[in-house]
């Protein structure tokens, strides 16, 4: 029975992985084990190391591995007890902090998403102000241009009147000058036709005198 035993302990660990110098191991999945000063179980025990603990391997004896332990000190444990693969355990309280992590920075970012979301509604607000400006001075701008167009349209308007009364009087003062030039020449009229008058009674007062002085003559005779 003895030998069938040990048979089966070479057996493991011959087909145990060889472990290179230097590499960095984990304690497999136990409890815990213990680090000797030497390759044996006689070797008194200098640690105990529970299953996850990091260490780096030194050299290898046998079935035995010197190793470096994450405190520090150095020692001798079985290598049927180390593996390169991460354990379970390990993994999980990896993963544990990985996600403490990940939800400390998600809820930092919905603290940022929600400051985003006040500024959001902050600028909303403000966008929404400024779109009410926008509006009332649009209305004013085209209440100006309205009133604008009307100045400009009055302006010309009185333009338009300035030139039509400028020309109204031109033609006044035209009108003026030949009504006076009218009434001068009616003057000239009248005062001809008077002197034509006076002048045709004066003819026919000379004319009826002498036919008078002929008829008295004719009756002295």
């Amino acid at each position: 029975m003895r030998i069938l035993r040990y048979i089966a302990v070479c057996s493991a660990l011959l087909c145990l992985p060889s472990l290179a110098a230097g590499q960095q191991l984990f304690v497999s999945d136990v409890q815990e084990i213990t680090v000797r000063t030497g390759p044996s179980l006689d070797n008194k025990i200098v640690q105990m190391v529970k299953s996850g603990t990091k260490m780096d391997k030194i050299k290898e004896e046998g079935e035995w591995a010197m190793v470096r332990t994450d405190t520090g000190k150095e020692g001798w444990v079985l290598k049927r007890y180390l593996t390169s693969d991460m354990p379970v355990k390990v993994q999980f309280e990896e993963f544990k902090t990985r996600n403490a992590q990940m939800i400390e920075k998600a809820g930092q970012v919905e603290a940022i998403v929600g400051k985003f979301e006040e500024e959001n509604k902050n600028l909303q607000k403000n966008l929404a102000g400024l779109q009410g400006e926008y509006g009332k001075l649009k209305s004013e701008y085209e209440t100006l241009s309205k009133a604008n167009a009307n100045v400009a349209e009055m302006t010309k308007s009185f333009h338009e009147m300035k030139a039509a009364s400028e020309a109204a009087r031109q033609e006044a003062d035209r009108l003026k000058r030949e009504n006076e030039t009218l009434r001068d020449i009616s003057d000239v009229k009248w005062f001809l036709a008077g002197a034509g008058v006076l002048f045709a009674g004066w003819v026919f007062g000379y004319l009826l005198g002498r036919s008078a002085r002929k008829k008295s003559n004719r009756m002295y005779l």
